[in-house]
């Protein structure tokens, strides 16, 4: 090891250096042993611990060396893998462009179909009426009616109230003399009706669907105030049901009330 070497050579000179620089001391160095026994074990301690620590410096040098090709072996295989991903995305770019173009053309190639199997029309009025015919498939159905004056049910049970005044009968399903509207057709249906009542009057109503009573509603003013009550439904009801609203089984007393400023009504439209 150049360290030993380098140490022993130095020890040498300081040993002998003073036999040529002082002659007058050899003889008391030489006699005395265990000093220059302690100076060569305390450098050959000095020389060990240099090489260890030269030692350690060789091995953290080669692990560095290690760790770096390491991650250099890492960071190619990461290159490698962008690369791959990279030729992936512009694989499946083409793909995308090459299918949205395949999507447009075919949506064209329809449209020019659609427009050659296009009726021509000889106006603008002749194709709104072609475009209303074909957007609304059945005729709608709805009604609205009031009672024209008071409605004797006294304390009668299940009295249908006939709501006399009819302002809206698209379709002809409601008949004002019964106070009943039949289904015209099978679907969603929504009923609403308004009872008014002042004075001692009172009365539960009923909305009837096919004989089966699907909501309630009750008002008793207690001669106190002048007002009204409203119930609403939304049912399926059946080609051919009728459907009316009538009195409950209690509870009844005096008129159902109707005038110009607090009316009575029955209304109900065809939704699906």
């Amino acid at each position: 090891m150049a360290w030993n070497s380098l140490v022993f050579a130095c020890m040498y000179f300081v040993l002998n250096s003073s036999v040529i620089a002082f002659p007058e001391m050899t003889e008391t160095f030489d006699s005395n042993q265990d000093w220059k026994s302690a100076m060569t074990k305390e450098l050959q301690n000095m020389v060990r611990c240099q090489e260890d620590r030269i030692t350690s410096l060789e091995k953290n040098t080669k692990e560095s060396t290690e760790q770096v090709a390491e991650l250099q072996h890492t960071l190619n295989k990461l290159s490698d893998r962008i690369i791959q991903l990279e030729t992936r995305v512009i694989e499946l770019e083409a793909m995308l462009k090459e299918e949205m173009e395949m999507k447009s053309n075919t949506m064209h190639a329809r449209e020019l179909e659609a427009e050659s199997n296009q009726p021509s029309y000889n106006s603008k009025s002749e194709r709104l009426v072609n475009n209303q015919s074909r957007s609304v498939p059945v005729e709608p159905v709805a009604f609205y009616a009031y009672l024209s004056t008071h409605e004797a049910a006294s304390s009668a049970i299940h009295h249908i109230i006939a709501f006399d005044k009819v302002i809206t009968n698209v379709g002809n399903a409601y008949h004002p003399h019964t106070g009943t509207f039949i289904a015209p057709r099978s679907g969603l249906y929504i009923f609403t009706w308004t009872i008014a009542q002042w004075g001692t009057s009172y009365h539960v109503t009923e909305l009837v669907v096919d004989n089966d009573n699907v909501n309630v509603i009750y008002m008793n003013p207690a001669n106190l105030v002048v007002g009204s009550v409203t119930g609403t439904v939304v049912v399926h009801v059946n080609q051919g049901d009728d459907v009316f609203v009538r009195t409950g089984s209690g509870n009844n007393h005096g008129e159902i009330n109707s005038n110009i400023d607090n009316r009575s009504t029955f209304a109900g439209w065809n939704i699906i």
